[in-house]
Order: C-alpha cells, then structure tokens, then sequence
C-alpha cells in the first residue's frame, strides 16, 4: 500500500479546488509571517530601538507561521497533498515610521482575511461541511480580532503622537 492509495483512502467530499486553495492560504500565511518578521528585524534596529513594536510584529510572524502549519495538519487530516509554494520576499526591507508599518500590517491582515473568505466560499459552492465549519471557526473569527487590535493601534497612535507618545506605546507593546 502506497501513501497515495492511504490519501484516496481517508479522503472525503474534499474537493481538490479546496485543497489548492487551502494550499494557497498556506503560502500566504507564510509569507504574511514573512512580513511581519522583516518587520520585527527593522524595528529591533540600533537606530529605530522600537523594541515593543519589534516584540509585536515578532508576536504577529509567530501566530501566522502557526496558522499555515496548522492549515498543513488539516491539509493531511482530510487525505490532501501539502504543495508548499515560493514565499514572495516582503514589498518593502525598510517600514519607516512605527505608524507606516502599522497600516501595512492592517493592509497585510485584510488581505489574509479576504483570502480567508474567498476559501470560505469556495468550500461552501462544493458543499464541503467540514471545511466550511472548520475556517469560520478556526481562522475568519481570529482574523476579526486582529484587524480589531490593529485598527485599535493605530487610532491610540494618531491620538498619541510622536514622541513621548510613541515611547509609551512601544513600552505597553514590549510589556
């Protein structure tokens, strides 16, 4: 018995769009990891020295690798074939300001965010439950809450300041 014949075995009602979508969401996890990783590596900079937003983005490149891995367990559980694709290098190596690289990031997490749905309907056209259960449950609700946190960021940013402002912020963040 092969491993192909074990995949054909357990797999069900998991349509092979799906498994090349979810493939997808893998990649862009990873390179969403990726991004926040160069991020985390600027801020951390002797001349930028904004450790709390290096802990932050380091914070945001962890949860996004887990995401993908987490997406490579599901792709096995349902009998489907994890095709890792190249990771795109990050847009940009410098971020500027602390506020520039924050509405990246919320730019960075709509776009997950909308491949997220797009999947989600995807699965629901080919009448797959379980995954169609599976991704509002585990990730679309996550997603939310990290634009949420995000956005949130970025107005106490506005209404801070630079300066004095910024300083305090980075300390919450490093906190």
């Amino acid at each position: 018995i092969t491993d192909a014949n074990m995949n054909t075995r357990i797999r069900q009602n998991y349509h092979e769009e799906c498994e090349a979508l979810i493939n997808k969401q893998i990649n862009m996890e990873f390179y969403a990891s990726y991004v926040y990783l160069s991020m985390s590596s600027y801020f951390n900079r002797s001349d930028l020295a904004l450790h709390g937003f290096a802990k932050f983005f380091m914070e945001r490149s962890d949860k996004e690798r887990g995401q993908g891995v987490q997406l490579m367990g599901y792709q096995a559980n349902r009998g489907g074939k994890v095709v890792l694709l190249e990771i795109a290098k990050p847009s940009r190596l410098e971020w500027g300001t602390a506020m520039d690289a924050m509405t990246a990031a919320l730019e960075l997490e709509k776009t997950v965010n909308q491949n997220l749905l797009d999947l989600q309907k995807t699965c629901e056209l080919k009448e797959d439950a379980h995954l169609s259960d599976y991704i509002p449950g585990e990730f679309l609700d996550e997603q939310v809450e990290g634009i949420k946190m995000i956005g949130d960021l970025i107005t106490k940013m506005k209404r801070t300041g630079d300066g004095l402002g910024l300083h305090i912020m980075d300390r919450e963040l490093e906190s």
